[in-house]
């Protein structure tokens, strides 16, 4: 095996690449690199390439994961793209989050869960725009399906409760308020049966 190149990382200038036989094998900062007598065009042994590999790259990429969960609870992807925007290798990154997933360091279910109740309590949303935000914060259908099943969510509650809000600023709902109104809920995730039946709850309560 032939190191082919050395060359200073676009996103972090601290690291290089290190380039096997033309093919990226791993990235280190330049105090590794002198450590482990690594010279572009010179051979690097098996021994010292798996040691470099599975011992010093696996331990930077987790304490580098650890460290960006520490302070936030983060999705499986958030970590995979961390890691990858530092430049590891996808097996690298696939030890790490099997790491992480092993010891519970990350786990979507409870993530979902969490976001769940706190949108409920801050800013209650449709159970479509949920999907939706979590969906975008690359979950797993079926892990986002179980989380709401498994939820407080109460659409109609939350739905009764929002309209009652606007409704205080208004003196009257007419057709133009209540269209305004709809198209509020609408956006806020909530089905037409659902807001529908808002509107009817509110209305004959007034």
């Amino acid at each position: 095996m032939i190191i082919t190149a050395i060359t200073q990382q676009k996103n972090n200038k601290d690291r290089y690449s290190v380039f096997i036989d033309d093919n990226f094998a791993f990235g280190l900062i330049m105090q590794d690199i002198v450590y482990f007598k690594l010279k572009q065009g010179e051979e690097i042994s098996q021994e010292k390439y798996d040691f470099i590999q599975n011992e010093l790259i696996y331990i930077q990429a987790q304490d580098i994961a650890l460290h960006y969960i520490a302070y936030k609870m983060r999705t499986e992807q958030k970590v995979r793209k961390k890691l990858f925007e530092k430049e590891y290798t996808e097996y690298i990154i696939e030890r790490v989050i099997h790491f992480l997933i092993e010891y519970h360091y990350i786990d979507d279910m409870k993530y979902c869960k969490s976001y769940i109740k706190q949108r409920l309590q801050c800013n209650p949303k449709g159970v479509y725009v949920l999907k939706m935000e979590l969906k975008q914060r690359g979950i797993k259908q079926s892990i986002i399906d179980k989380a709401i099943e498994n939820s407080d969510v109460d659409e109609l509650n939350d739905a009764i409760k929002l309209l009652q809000k606007k409704c205080l600023y208004l003196d009257d709902i007419d057709e133009k308020n209540k269209k305004r109104l709809f198209a509020f809920l609408q956006r806020r995730g909530y089905s037409y049966d659902i807001i529908k039946e808002a509107f009817a709850y509110v209305t004959k309560n007034e």
